[in-house]
């Protein structure tokens, strides 16, 4: 019975642990085509890129059937979460969003487009370990 007892304190601190864990993570946001025009680039009114806000920005162009867009998954909110207040990470379905896929040439999954400036942006094709992606924002964003 105290070993059954202990168990489940265990667990019972495990999961608590585990779950502030989780809520610490910084959500990264997947947006829809609506979303896209309120946060990143109203492209009905502006036709000449021109992105809205300041913070830079990173757009996962990415697909639920995508092996490396799902391991590329982590990495990106890890970024996120070191980088919190300083960047801003997207998702954006490539199945679910046509229109911006096309909007940005997305011919391959993952496609990662940075955006620094207001004016244009950077993009990187294919999965990339984490090290290789925080230099590139650090190189882009000068975080």
């Amino acid at each position: 019975m105290k070993k059954a007892l202990q168990l489940v304190m265990f667990f019972f601190i495990f999961s608590t642990a585990a779950m502030a864990q989780n809520s610490a993570d910084v959500k990264i946001v997947e947006l829809d085509l609506q979303g896209f025009k309120q946060k990143v680039w109203n492209f009905d009114k502006d036709k000449s890129f021109n992105r809205i806000g300041k913070l830079p920005i990173i757009l996962d162009f990415h697909a639920t059937w995508c092996r490396p867009c799902k391991m590329l998954a982590p990495h990106l909110q890890a970024i996120q979460n070191k980088y919190k207040g300083k960047l801003i990470v997207y998702k954006i379905d490539v199945d679910q969003q046509p229109e911006l896929a096309k909007l940005f040439k997305i011919q391959a999954m993952p496609t990662i487009i940075f955006m620094n400036s207001k004016t244009n942006y950077k993009s990187e094709l294919g999965y990339k370990d984490y090290d290789e992606y925080e230099k590139i924002v650090k190189t882009n964003f000068l975080l």
